[in-house]
């Protein structure tokens, strides 16, 4: 939309309001004031992020692969990496080889962060960042100034990246196959490279299929959060998952409102959380269903047992692919080339919806304002038993 608004601009059509409204709910915006200064901005930081990425990533790729072959390698990351696409052309076994690269790794892991962010994010910290330099305020008054929305994304983003990296190396670093016999520091940033691409990035500085079990099955769960809204990446956002954790220990706290940061969290935004959450787990369900019956009792059936056994892959193998695309993650555990034509089609639905999902479903659900047909009347509350 982004693009499209662009594009628009460029050939001086004007944004109608139509258009406007389209922007607003793309970008997860509350009111339609600078919308097209918005999309203008968007663009600008893009070219700014990912040609910082250029330069550092040339630093390393032009010596080693010359200078025309450099400069591309370096401009396709950088913008791949960016924009959480996952997409590499170093070969293929993405970015194993530079595992122990400290340019590669911090410069990709920035990268996908600040894609991951989203781009009201981004707004809010340079608007804020003018504040300060302009009237001198202090650390403790900039975070102050940043929005609710800023802040739960930031922190969020934070706790996801730290928990991650020490899941994973806790899980993996005495794992031969993938941490072998590196260094502590080397295994640290293999573990925080793994925490950062499941943001839904798609590279990999390690390979998927010799996790371990548990680091699998952490992994897809980092892979489902994904990044935040109006960004880059897939998964159901960090602030899902956030107003999910607060609503859960705010009902065990015995709390019937949701606070944090000084601020009250309402009850339409919990009721949407839920909504993404129920629906998200519905489609991986449906997904993973379909992928067992087209890839195991298919093929089974057509091709008997022994041949099946050679073609079909795990309970996990089928597991972390539905989830890796309904994030838009991009990792695989080597099965993406080996399924059938149907588990193909299954797995390109599931990105599409996966994609788009979370915030369109938002948007088809909980439309602003009331519906013409709304009843003023309602019902009288019942009370059933759960849990």
């Amino acid at each position: 939309m982004t693009l499209i608004s662009l594009i628009l601009m460029f050939i001086g059509k004007k944004i109608n309001l139509s258009d406007r409204i389209i922007i607003k709910e793309s970008l997860n915006q509350d009111n339609f004031s600078g919308m097209v200064n918005l999309v203008k901005r968007i663009c600008k930081y893009t070219f700014i992020f990912e040609l910082i990425g250029v330069l550092f990533l040339a630093i390393r790729f032009i010596p080693e692969y010359g200078t025309k072959t450099g400069i591309f390698y370096s401009i396709f990351h950088s913008i791949s990496a960016f924009c959480n696409a996952g997409f590499d052309v170093i070969g293929n076994n993405s970015f194993i080889s530079y595992s122990s690269d400290i340019i590669v790794n911090i410069t990709l892991m920035t990268l996908i962060i600040v894609g991951g962010l989203g781009f009201t994010v981004w707004s809010d910290i340079f608007r804020t960042l003018r504040k300060v330099i302009r009237e001198k305020l202090n650390i403790k008054r900039m975070w102050k100034e940043l929005s609710l929305h800023s802040k739960i994304v930031l922190v969020t983003t934070l706790i996801l990246l730290l928990s991650g990296t020490a899941l994973i190396y806790g899980l993996e670093s005495n794992n031969l196959t993938v941490m072998g016999s590196d260094s502590q520091g080397i295994k640290i940033l293999k573990s925080a490279f793994q925490s950062t691409t499941l943001r839904t990035a798609g590279f990999a500085t390690i390979n998927q299929e010799e996790l371990t079990t548990a680091g699998k099955f952490i992994s897809i769960c980092y892979m489902f959060i994904g990044g935040s809204p109006a960004s880059t990446s897939g998964g159901i956002k960090t602030t899902t998952f956030a107003i999910l954790v607060l609503c859960v220990m705010n009902f065990i706290k015995g709390r019937n409102e949701i606070n944090i940061f000084k601020k009250n969290i309402s009850f339409e935004i919990v009721k949407r959380a839920l909504v993404i959450l129920a629906i998200s787990i519905f489609i991986v369900i449906i997904s993973i269903l379909g992928l067992l019956i087209s890839e195991i009792s298919l093929q089974e059936d057509l091709y008997g047992t022994e041949i099946a056994k050679y073609t079909t892959f795990s309970f996990m193998d089928i597991f972390f692919e539905a989830v890796s695309a309904f994030g838009t993650v991009g990792l695989s555990l080597n099965v993406t080339s080996g399924l059938s034509s149907m588990g193909k089609i299954i797995i390109l639905m599931l990105m599409i919806i996966g994609r788009l999902g979370p915030i369109t479903i938002s948007v088809a659900i909980f439309k602003n304002g009331k519906e013409k047909n709304e009843s003023i009347s309602s019902y009288p509350k019942g009370n059933i038993i759960v849990g």
